[in-house]
């Protein structure tokens, strides 16, 4: 009977031995929504977890694109991604996550754990081909800085040990443009009071691309090996 309704498409089997129920209005998706779905996957499987990079910064109202995949970071070794109909998750594994900063969203099947803005700041910068090259992160952290609290973000680089990070996104932040300049100047001034505390020492813009020939940003100890530009 379970392989009958699995073939009708009413329901699915995103893990061994979970069976989800697919209502007839989700159907022509072939699941129900990534949100809804997560939780249940999650909590079948006991696992840490939490929505992340451009899936996260949608939940804040930074997403400029259509986002056509669910990402999310887990401790859980899982397989890369789920692709149910239309429905796509990607999966990224990480060693821990305990203790980072998560808020809890209402969806229809319950709560899901998204990251909070400064921990999406910081996997952006990390994860940057994940979520769609350097520009597109810039955008978004253009778009995301309302919803920053740089106190947090300094604080949270340095229990994670990400003050490299730190420097990558207050260069991008002084590079681009974005809408609220007077919350922008406030975010660069907390932040590189703070790092002129810290010993340095130059990083890559982009660890990608190769450095030769690369001019140096002093003010961030930042190797300016990639162009950066923000679609706002």
């Amino acid at each position: 009977g379970l392989y009958r309704l699995k073939k009708e498409g009413k329901i699915i089997s995103p893990i061994k031995g979970l069976y989800v129920i697919v209502p007839s209005e989700h159907q022509p998706y072939g699941s129900i929504p990534a949100e809804e779905l997560v939780p249940i996957m999650m909590n079948f499987l006991h696992a840490q977890y939490y929505v992340a990079l451009l899936s996260a910064a949608a939940f804040y109202g930074a997403s400029h694109q259509k986002i056509f995949k669910f990402q999310i970071i887990t401790n859980n070794r899982m397989k890369s991604s789920l692709k149910f109909g239309r429905i796509k998750i990607e999966i990224i594994t990480k060693k821990t996550i305990i203790d980072l900063p998560i808020q809890d969203f209402v969806v229809n099947t319950g709560y899901i754990r998204v990251a909070s803005p400064e921990l999406v700041a910081i996997d952006l910068v990390t994860y940057v081909r994940r979520s769609g090259g350097l520009n597109n992160v810039a955008t978004v952290l253009s778009e995301l800085i309302e919803k920053i609290d740089v106190k947090k973000l300094i604080a949270l680089t340095d229990k994670t040990n990400n003050i490299y990070q730190l420097q990558r996104i207050g260069y991008i932040l002084d590079t681009i443009e974005v809408i609220d300049e007077i919350k922008k100047e406030f975010i660069l001034t907390e932040i590189e009071n703070y790092l002129q505390k810290t010993k340095l020492r130059y990083v890559a813009l982009s660890p990608m691309v190769s450095v030769a020939g690369s001019s140096r940003s002093k003010k961030w100890k930042i190797i300016e090996n990639i162009e950066v530009e923000s679609d706002v």
